[in-house]
C-alpha cells in the first residue's frame, strides 16, 4: 500500500493574493504543469485565462503552475491549481487585468493546456 501525498499550501498575505491562505490536500494523482484554464468569474460566464505560479522571488514573478487531482469530500475528486508561494496569476485573453488567486479547485475539464 502507498502511502498519501500531500500538497501544503502556505501562502502568506501578498500583492497578488492579499488574503492568503493555509490549506493541506491529499493527492491522488502525479501533479502536471499547465497553461491555460476556463475561469468561471461567478455565473455562467466563463474566460479562458493564462495561468502561471507567482513567486516572491524580485518582489512577484512568475514560476511553474500545477495541476494535481485531490480529495474533494463534497466531489469526490477535484482538481487542484497551485503555483508558487505568492499563489497563481490569472490572464484573461478577453483583455481584462490579470489577478491573482492563492489556489483553485476546479473541475478536470477545465484545464485546456
Amino acid at each position: 500500500m502507498t502511502a498519501p501525498r500531500f500538497v501544503n499550501l502556505f501562502i502568506e498575505p501578498n500583492p497578488n493574493c492579499p488574503e492568503g491562505c493555509s490549506q493541506r490536500f491529499q493527492t491522488t494523482s502525479a501533479a502536471r504543469s499547465i497553461r491555460l484554464i476556463r475561469y468561471s468569474t461567478g455565473g455562467a460566464e466563463t474566460v479562458q485565462c493564462e495561468v502561471t505560479g507567482w513567486s516572491s522571488a524580485g518582489n512577484g514573478t512568475p514560476c511553474a503552475a500545477r495541476a494535481v487531482s485531490v480529495e474533494d469530500s463534497g466531489a469526490g475528486t477535484a482538481t487542484l491549481l497551485y503555483g508558487g508561494d505568492w499563489g497563481i496569476r490569472l490572464t484573461p485573453r478577453d483583455g481584462r487585468e490579470p489577478f491573482g488567486e492563492p489556489y483553485l479547485l476546479l473541475d478536470d475539464d477545465a484545464i485546456l493546456e
